[in-house]
């Protein structure tokens, strides 16, 4: 005779009570999770750059990784984040790297919108309104992006009020390039030109003086009558200005020295052209 199964009470467990675990900061100790990347953005990295960004486009940011070493530096820009819901991670140092392809991130790098570049209409109605003041400076085969961000630091020095180059010739505004602006890329527009030659004519009826520059020719840097609204060309470095813009130029300019070398690096030259720009602005 079988005996039925007797069934017993499953017994109950006291209720255990659930401790905190251990503080969980968005995205400690792991990698950053994959994230695709729009077309229209960057990973802008180094402690100017980001700063400049936060400062003058914050509506542009997607997401920010930030070190542990940066969290307190950069504590408005996370709590911005929090408050409009954009994504942050504090990363460690070698995932910095491999975010930014850079070693010198300087601890922060924030994905966001590229910057935009001006048209020309942008660049014609803003002087028609008066917004922009300060001499141009054009770019004529300058085509190292490197150059390009050391040239926008010393213009945003000098109070230049936009650099101008051909649409199809003027470097990108890399990551690499807003670096080396330390900030500038944000306040400098770039502006595209589609007719360069043609452009540059529509500037001079608009008041503007084109003046080119050279190791070589033309009249002294330091005795020459500049005036205030003035179109500065610099050329690349092997080609020099094209035949197209020197035909235009109203002045050409020589940077005086000792002629031990060929030529100046179109950064440093630069530096010297709108030094003494700025130099007879401020003395009058």
């Amino acid at each position: 005779m079988k005996h039925a199964r007797k069934r017993t009470a499953a017994k109950k467990r006291p209720n255990t009570p659930i401790r905190p675990g251990p503080e969980i900061r968005p995205g400690a100790g792991k990698r950053p999770a994959p994230r695709h990347r729009d077309r229209n953005e960057e990973k802008f990295h180094g402690l100017r750059a980001c700063e400049a960004l936060f400062a003058q486009r914050p509506g542009d940011i997607v997401r920010v990784y930030v070190s542990e070493q940066r969290k307190r530096q950069f504590a408005p820009l996370l709590e911005y984040c929090v408050r409009e819901r954009k994504g942050f991670q504090v990363v460690g140092q070698e995932n910095l790297e491999r975010l930014t392809g850079s070693i010198h991130h300087e601890g922060i790098a924030i994905l966001a919108r590229q910057i935009r570049r001006w048209t020309f209409a942008d660049l014609l109605g803003a002087i028609e309104r008066g917004d922009l003041e300060g001499p141009i400076l054009h770019l004529d085969g300058v085509q190292n992006p490197h150059n390009l961000g050391s040239i926008l630091r010393t213009a945003a020095h000098f109070g230049v009020a936009a650099i101008t180059g051909a649409e199809a010739a003027l470097p990108p505004l890399s990551p690499a390039a807003v670096r080396v602006a330390e900030g500038a890329a944000e306040r400098v527009p770039v502006c595209d030109l589609g007719d360069p030659p043609a452009d540059l004519r529509r500037l001079k009826k608009a008041g503007y003086r084109v003046a080119t520059s050279s190791s070589h020719r033309g009249e002294p840097l330091y005795s020459a009558t500049l005036g205030k609204k003035l179109v500065l060309v610099l050329g690349g470095e092997g080609e020099g200005v094209s035949r197209g813009i020197e035909a235009l130029a109203d002045l050409r300019l020589l940077i005086p020295g000792t002629g031990a070398v060929e030529s100046l690096n179109v950064s440093v030259a630069c530096g010297i052209l709108l030094g003494e720009v700025w130099r007879r602005q401020i003395t009058g």
